[in-house]
């Protein structure tokens, strides 16, 4: 929290020191002041059902959703699964796992400056199937599936992911890193690469891999309550992960490490969830256990050990919530969820559109609007607005 907070600070900095030029010019003051004009969709689309991935952006001030906008300013799809997206700088950064491409398009024009061909930039082994994506000091980091194989008629699995250290600028790779079985969420702290290493469900090999950024070398994690690991946060010295459990007697939610490096390091299971997110001192969460009929979202502070559950409103409006995700400068709630199948009553329709529910920090809903199909991924437009004081 202090480092989100430190970041912060020094931004707001930068930005008063650029104005006081212009005071001396024209005798006004101006304080910059952080606004989020919109939020950006990103849905997964349907490989099978052959539809493409796409990107909704929801604009605050007109309230109205536009779908399709990649193609709309591109002339072209997304292409088949974009999984994960970050807005890093002036950039927005979208994985596309099935087109084995990290896009990288103008966070406010949504016009396309690169398409990173992953396989290209690393190899071919290496660079398949991109997952998911963090940021750190002019380097995206970008997990990939790489060698990691599986066949599940024999139930076996081979080989390993990596993690891509690409350089903002010029779009070159910096470092490759090798992780564990199939990698899926990732972040950067203390030096090191935090990387969820799911093992693609087969709960036998999943660990966390901890990467130091300057050797290269892993120390992984590795607990009975680590069977299916997707998304990882750093606070400090303690990390969390969100993983989906063996489906069985390990139950998916949020799990966390304390004492890592020590001979103390203990991992305990905090709550269920089923999708996540980490925001300052905070962990956003949904829950929707295949199966169950309760459907909760909660706040767990996790510098109290608070959590609160707003079990009713989630459930009146939602049917499998699939991505949760909070706007930094309003600290609003955004949910995105599949409709209903209704020709399959209880299933989730993977091949329709599916919709996004906002609440603000209390719980209470302030808007809803429509995106495309499979929600997957939520960023935000964020930018500085100079106000005269």
């Amino acid at each position: 929290m202090k480092k989100y907070l430190l970041s912060f600070a020094v931004m707001l900095m930068g930005a008063a020191l650029m104005t006081s030029c212009d005071d001396k010019d024209n005798n006004n003051s101006y304080l910059p002041v952080y606004v989020s004009n919109g939020a950006y969709v990103i849905c997964s689309g349907n490989s099978y059902s052959n539809i493409d991935g796409s990107l909704t952006y929801f604009d605050y001030a007109t309230k109205y959703a536009a779908q399709h906008q990649f193609k709309a300013k591109n002339g072209r799809s997304l292409g088949q699964t974009p999984n994960a997206a970050f807005v890093y700088g002036s950039k927005m950064y979208i994985v596309v796992t099935d087109a084995h491409t990290v896009e990288v398009i103008d966070a406010k024009t949504l016009t396309s400056i690169k398409q990173i061909k992953m396989p290209e930039l690393m190899g071919e082994e290496k660079g398949v199937f991109p997952r998911c994506i963090a940021a750190s000091e002019g380097r995206i980091y970008v997990s990939t599936y790489g060698s990691s194989t599986a066949d599940w008629n024999t139930y076996t699995y081979s080989g390993n992911g990596y993690v891509a250290a690409i350089d903002t600028l010029d779009f070159s790779l910096k470092q490759t890193y090798k992780a564990g079985s199939f990698p899926e969420g990732l972040a950067i702290s203390n030096g090191k690469i935090y990387v969820a290493n799911s093992n693609y469900s087969f709960c036998m090999d999943a660990s966390i891999s901890v990467i130091d950024i300057s050797t290269g070398v892993d120390t992984p994690i590795k607990d009975a309550q680590i069977v299916n690991p997707t998304n990882v946060a750093v606070a400090g010295n303690d990390i969390y992960v969100l993983d989906m459990g063996n489906y069985s007697d390990v139950k998916s939610g949020l799990r966390y490490i304390s004492g890592y490096g020590s001979a103390d390091m203990k991992v305990r299971s905090l709550f269920e969830a089923t999708t996540a997110c980490f925001y300052g001192s905070y962990i956003y969460s949904c829950n929707n256990t295949y199966g169950s009929t309760t459907k909760e979202f909660s706040a767990f502070n996790i510098s109290t050990g608070n959590r609160i559950v707003f079990e009713s409103k989630l459930g009146d409006h939602f049917f499998y919530p699939n991505v949760i995700s909070v706007d930094p400068v309003t600290g609003n709630i955004f949910i995105g969820s599949y409709n209903e199948d209704v020709s399959r009553p209880g299933n989730p329709n993977y091949s329709s559109d599916g919709f996004v529910v906002a609440y603000d920090s209390a719980g209470e809903i302030i808007g809803e609007f429509v995106c495309g199909v499979g929600p997957t991924a939520i960023t935000f437009n964020v930018g500085i607005k100079y106000v005269e004081y």
